[in-house]
């Protein structure tokens, strides 16, 4: 029995659970009553909109005011409630700048002087012809401000977010330099019937390349891209048709995919696509991966404030087996007020028939892009040079208004709802996130809690071990009078650990998971706790060489023979997992 299989087999069970604890975790802070002129602090029945205009050159317009906007919900006029520009200006960036909040957020709705910029370089050559990695070279390190905060994720891996710009920029020069090889290397093991039934973990040979771009020997701040439950739905529908394809296939299957009447009145697939059935495999990982990322990446920007951007430099877009994916995958980030930002830069794919018609083939995933961006606020560009992309969305950032409204609908169920803002002016493109979830109020919500439980719920289902918060374990099975508990001391690695000022002293905010399974893989206990350790000046620099130790006390039913533990460091936001068998 592999250690791999008895870890997939210990989290199966309490996966779903786990789920369900991510949902319970996400609470907002307590409403309060109003006075005065409005203080508005993040409740539920406050939505804020972040609005950007630009004129028919793309350059931002300035003179508006509260009176030129019309905000409605679900087709229902709201009264807007506040109004400010957001003009940004060079700054010095803070000297011990976090993008993580360590407590709820009492400051009020204010305009922001910084950007937060998370650019996926995904899938495919990115390269030519719009000259794609070039352009985001330069926007790096050129164009950004100097408080601006970048982080940058491609295929399996990301950095932590830093107004050090050059760290970003040296990952992409190295990116620029290795991702037409990794991407070749890719292709080559997700092709096939082995890509449809593969996993997502890349082969050693390939992890090495990708870890060289992102430099991991050095870098204590990169760390490996979790996959979310979110997707799983997506991945279900794609196999289940893949399956059904192969099931009905004759000889001219494995040469072109035949797309049927049912499948296409369903939406699953662009009837205009012409490809091989292996070339249509390596889509669907491609797409699966994108995706995949897309949603960690609005995870990742979910519990941080201020102006996020997620930037997504793709060769050919993504192709979703239905079109709600697109829908949900927008109102996703539409919720966390995340914008997603498309840069395509492949140029269009036409494919020509035998009576001469010539069909862009790859129009679904491009207007799968356009609409993702549309519902989240961002902005698209497809088929155009990369720099004038950026050029849109430094306009679009660099000057925009703050808009927030009380919801007239005082319902909080968890639902989606639309929201619609009009400028009235004339030949302007408006930008703004067009959904958000009207979820209950349920006191304050602790943002510790619950990043820390989205990034433990992902661990637990991850099928390897997590090295990015280096950890040692050491297991002692006891039996304290008709109780079996398993001692587990953990030891962290110090100087990957954030320890934050608390008075005098430093504290360490620690959150573990262990689970226990028996010979048959069956969960027989577990553990999730919350740490916070007191760290006295005197010994700041000791624990950073030594690391921290910390003793957990699991009770099981019986003796175990497997342990998983997890530590999660909220400061740093850095995860460590280790699979240990005991007999």
């Amino acid at each position: 029995m592999s250690t791999r299989q008895s870890t997939l087999a210990i989290v199966s069970v309490v996966s779903i659970a786990m789920s369900a604890a991510v949902v319970a975790a996400v609470r907002r802070p307590s409403q309060t009553p109003q006075s005065q002129p409005p203080q508005f602090r993040m409740r539920t029945t406050v939505v804020p909109i972040d609005v950007r205009v630009l004129d028919r050159n793309g350059k931002p317009v300035t003179d508006l005011t509260a009176a030129d906007f019309t905000v409605t919900e679900n087709g229902v006029p709201q009264k807007i409630d506040f109004f400010a520009p957001q003009a940004l200006s060079p700054t010095a960036p803070g000297a011990d700048v976090t993008v993580r909040p360590t407590e709820v957020s009492t400051a009020p709705l204010a305009p922001a002087n910084r950007r937060l910029f998370l650019i996926y370089l995904g899938r495919g050559r990115l390269q030519e012809p719009s000259k794609g990695v070039d352009a985001t070279l330069r926007f790096v390190k050129e164009r950004l401000l100097p408080q601006d905060l970048v982080a940058v994720m491609a295929w399996n891996r990301a950095t932590d977010f830093s107004s050090d710009h050059t760290r970003a920029t040296a990952v992409i020069e190295r990116f620029k330099a290795m991702h037409e090889e990794i991407e070749h290397e890719v292709g080559l093991y997700f092709s096939g019937l082995f890509g449809l039934y593969a996993g997502i973990e890349v082969p050693p040979h390939v992890q090495t390349l990708i870890d060289r771009v992102f430099d991991t020997s050095a870098d204590a701040t990169t760390r490996k891209v979790l996959p979310v439950g979110t997707l799983r739905p997506v991945e279900r529908d794609v196999t289940n048709a893949l399956n059904a394809a192969l099931m009905r296939a004759d000889n001219d299957a494995w040469r072109y995919f035949n797309f049927t009447e049912t499948a296409m009145a369903r939406g699953m697939f662009d009837p205009t696509l012409n490809m091989s059935f292996g070339d249509y495999i390596v889509l669907n990982r491609q797409t699966m991966q994108d995706v995949g990322n897309l949603y960690v990446g609005i995870d990742f920007l979910r519990f941080i404030e201020g102006e996020k951007h997620l930037i997504f430099v793709t060769e050919q877009g993504f192709m979703l087996p239905r079109t709600e994916y697109e829908r949900d995958l927008g109102s996703l980030a539409s919720d966390a007020r995340v914008a997603i930002d498309t840069i395509q830069t492949g140029g269009v794919a036409a494919a020509q028939s035998a009576d001469g018609t010539v069909t862009v083939s790859n129009g679904f995933a491009l207007r799968a892009l356009r609409e993702v961006s549309d519902i989240s606020g961002g902005q698209s560009s497809v088929s155009k040079s990369a720099e004038i992309a950026y050029d849109r969305i430094l306009n679009s950032t660099e000057y925009g208004y703050l808009l927030a409204y009380s919801s007239t609908d005082p319902k909080a169920d968890g639902r989606m709802r639309n929201i619609k803002v009009t400028v009235n002016r004339k030949n302007v493109t408006v930008a703004h996130r067009r959904a958000y979830a009207a979820r209950p109020d349920s006191g304050t919500y602790d943002p510790r809690e619950s990043l820390a439980t989205t990034r433990l719920v992902s661990a637990t289902s991850y099928g390897q071990e997590i090295n990015d918060l280096k950890m040692s374990t050491k297991l002692l099975d006891v039996k304290e009078g008709k109780e079996h508990v398993v001692n587990v001391e953990v030891t962290v690695d110090g100087s990957r650990v954030r320890l934050a000022r608390k008075g005098a002293d430093y504290i360490a905010a620690l959150n573990f998971v262990v689970y226990c399974g028996d010979y048959y893989q069956k969960p027989i206990g577990e553990l999730w706790e919350a740490k916070d350790i007191i760290v006295p000046a005197s010994r700041f620099e000791e624990i950073k060489r030594t690391g921290l130790t910390v003793t957990l006390r699991v009770p099981v039913k019986q003796p175990p023979v497997y342990v998983k533990v997890i530590a999660y460091d909220y400061g740093s936001d850095l995860l460590g997992s280790q699979m240990k068998r005991m007999r």
